[in-house]
């Protein structure tokens, strides 16, 4: 037997020696990553606003946990309480008070010549479709699905544009579920943000077919994410 953690017995020792291994790293290091782990799932849970410097320290110490440090950051930004209360706030999960987005939305497919725009809210769990020209199968019944998969949760952890002329040929796009079941193939969204910095959804465009966005087109969408951030937080553009 090799290691000695206490707690253990012979036989669980010679198992964290064998999986060590099996890792290509030292029992030193293989339990470290463990524990920082289950340090760092225990702060998920919690909602913890420490998870992202804990995060943030486990890479700088070289431990970090391959699959699971970038999932429990991009979580803590998705469940952070003041970002969900910011979307409550808005007001727009109340269908009447959504529909005042409307004339936006008609304006950025006028505008753009997409056959389909949309402004999203960005939930815990789901993605709601608060307004929307050009939706069709059953999202355009259900005007919701699973934030995990959709293109507004890649904006959110981002906190950026993205912008794709055919989402089918880029290997970080083509399984999510409006891409993989060609709803969506160029697309152009924006992160809708109150003055905190806080993402509630977006306001996206998209084509079912592949296309070039211009400047110009990104210019517009801006505009009209500065005409949104207007109407739902009063914030007046720059």
């Amino acid at each position: 037997m090799g290691s000695t953690v206490s707690g253990f017995d012979e036989w669980m020792n010679d198992a964290l020696d064998h999986e060590a291994a099996k890792s290509g790293e030292s029992v030193e290091l293989y339990v470290s990553r463990a524990v920082a782990g289950r340090m760092a799932l225990e702060r998920a849970r919690r909602g913890d606003h420490g998870l992202d410097e804990l995060v943030d320290h486990i890479r700088e110490l070289d431990l970090e946990i391959p699959g699971r440090s970038a999932d429990l950051a991009s979580g803590s930004v998705i469940s952070d309480p003041e970002r969900l209360q910011a979307l409550y706030e808005s007001g727009l999960l109340n269908t009447e008070r959504a529909g005042s987005l409307d004339r936006v939305v008609e304006m950025v497919v006028a505008a753009l010549a997409v056959p389909c725009a949309a402004v999203t809210l960005l939930d815990k769990d789901t993605q709601y479709v608060c307004s929307a020209i050009g939706l069709t199968g059953e999202l355009a019944v259900t005007r919701k699905g699973p934030i995990e998969g959709s293109l507004g949760r890649e904006i959110l952890i981002s906190g950026q544009p993205l912008i794709v002329e055919d989402a089918r040929r880029e290997p970080l796009l083509q399984d999510h579920y409006a891409v993989r079941d060609g709803l969506v193939v160029a697309y152009a969204g924006f992160p809708l943000t109150d003055a905190a910095g806080h993402t509630i959804g977006t306001l996206s465009a998209w084509d079912l077919k592949p296309r070039r966005w211009t400047s110009g087109h990104l210019q517009l969408m801006e505009d009209f994410v500065a005409m949104l951030r207007a109407r739902v937080f009063g914030i007046q553009p720059d």
